[in-house]
C-alpha cells in the first residue's frame, strides 16, 4: 500500500470536494493507496473550517511549506493568485511533484509553470504541471455556490476530468494525473490545452460576459430606482457571479481568454441581432418557433449531460503507457541516470 502525500492549494468547493473524495477512498477496505492531505488557503478560518469538516487531516499557513513534502498538488486559487502561487511553489516542489492545475484557463499556467519551476543541470524541469478541468455530477449543476460548505464528496461520482497537459509533459506525469482520477471513479478525456481553453470561452467566460453586461444594462439604466426592488430567481440566475467572484479574478480570466471571448461575443451579438428582428417583426408565431427549437435541442443537452456519455467524444491523444500510482514518475530520473 503506497502512502501519497497530497496537497490542496485553494479550499473552495472544488479543492475541498477533491479531498473528501480522497478521504473517501481511503477509506474503501480495498484502498490500494491511503492518501494524507495537507491544505493550504490564503484565509486561515478556512484552513480550520477543512480541519473540521474532514476535507484535510492538517493546515499550513505557509503556501511553501505546505508543498515541500507533496508527491501530489491540487492547485484551485482565485484566477489572479495562481501565477503568483506557481512563482512561489516553484521552487519549494521535490522532483518528480506533479501540480494538477484546475485554473479556469491551461495555456497561461503551462507557461506560467514552464517559467517559474525550478530545473535540473540539464535545464529540464524537476516538477511537472498537468491541467485539470473537473465537470461535476449532474445532480448539483443546479448548486452554484463556490465555498468550502458546499463541497461534497460526490461532487464528481459520475462526472469527467477533463486532462490538459502541455504537449512537453512526460507521460508519467499525465498518467499519475489519470491514475488519480480512475481511483475516485472520475472519468477522463485528454484534450488540448488551447482547445480546451477556446471552449472554456463559451462555456463559461462568454456566460460571465453577459452576466456583467445584462447587471451593467439594467443598474445604469434611468429606471434602476423602479427594477432593482423587483429582482427576483430570474434576476438573480442571471447575475448571481457577480455577487460571489473576486473581481480581480474575474477580470484576469475574460482579459486571459479576450481573443476567443470576442470571436464568441460577435457570434452572440449577430444571435441578439437576428432575435431582436424577430421580436421587431411583431410574428408571434416566429418567437413561439425561436424557443421552440432552442428548447428541443437545450433538452437533449441536459439528458446527455446528466449522463455523461458523450458519442462520439472528439479524438484527442490518450497515454498508451500504463504506470502504477507513483512508481513510475519518481522511477525515471533513475533510469536516465543508469540507476
Amino acid at each position: 500500500m503506497a502512502q501519497v502525500n497530497f496537497t490542496i492549494v485553494g479550499l473552495g468547493k472544488i479543492g475541498g470536494s477533491f479531498g473528501l473524495a480522497l478521504k473517501a477512498y481511503s477509506k474503501l477496505p480495498n484502498a490500494e493507496h491511503q492518501f494524507t492531505i495537507t491544505g493550504y488557503d490564503g484565509t486561515a478560518a478556512l484552513i480550520d473550517q477543512a480541519v473540521k469538516l474532514g476535507v484535510i487531516d492538517r493546515g499550513e499557513r505557509s503556501l511553501t511549506a505546505s508543498v515541500e513534502k507533496a508527491d501530489l498538488v491540487f492547485l484551485d486559487l482565485p484566477y489572479h493568485d495562481v501565477e503568483n502561487a506557481l512563482q512561489l511553489i516553484g521552487d519549494s516542489l521535490k522532483p518528480g511533484a506533479v501540480v494538477m492545475d484546475a485554473s479556469p484557463l491551461k495555456m497561461p499556467s503551462i507557461q506560467w509553470a514552464q517559467t517559474h519551476f525550478r530545473a535540473n543541470a540539464e535545464g529540464e524541469p524537476e516538477a511537472y504541471l498537468v491541467g485539470v478541468h473537473l465537470l461535476v455530477n449532474a445532480d448539483h449543476l443546479a448548486d452554484h455556490r463556490d465555498t468550502l460548505d458546499a463541497a461534497r464528496a460526490d461532487l464528481f461520482n459520475g462526472g469527467l476530468m477533463i486532462i490538459a497537459p502541455a504537449a512537453s509533459c512526460p507521460q508519467e506525469a499525465v498518467q499519475l494525473v489519470a491514475d488519480v482520477a480512475t481511483l475516485l471513479g472520475i472519468k477522463q478525456h485528454f484534450a488540448d490545452p488551447v482547445e480546451h481553453d477556446g471552449i472554456l470561452t463559451a462555456m463559461e467566460s462568454l456566460p460571465l460576459l453577459l452576466q456583467l453586461a445584462l447587471f451593467r444594462s439594467l443598474s445604469s439604466s434611468k429606471s434602476w430606482e423602479d427594477l432593482r426592488w423587483m429582482g427576483n430567481t430570474a434576476f438573480y440566475l442571471g447575475t448571481y457571479q457577480l455577487g460571489q467572484g473576486d473581481a480581480e479574478a474575474l477580470g484576469k480570466q475574460l482579459y486571459q481568454s479576450r481573443d476567443s471571448l470576442l470571436r464568441r461575443l460577435d457570434d452572440t451579438l449577430d444571435t441578439l441581432t437576428e432575435l431582436r428582428d424577430v421580436l421587431r417583426s411583431g410574428d408571434e408565431l416566429a418567437i413561439g418557433e425561436a424557443f421552440d427549437r432552442s428548447m428541443t435541442a437545450y433538452s437533449k443537452w441536459e439528458r446527455t449531460r446528466r449522463s455523461n456519455e458523450w458519442l462520439p467524444m472528439p479524438e484527442t491523444p490518450v497515454p498508451t503507457e500504463g504506470m502504477r500510482l507513483l512508481g513510475g514518475l519518481f522511477g525515471r530520473k533513475d533510469k536516465k541516470k543508469g540507476n
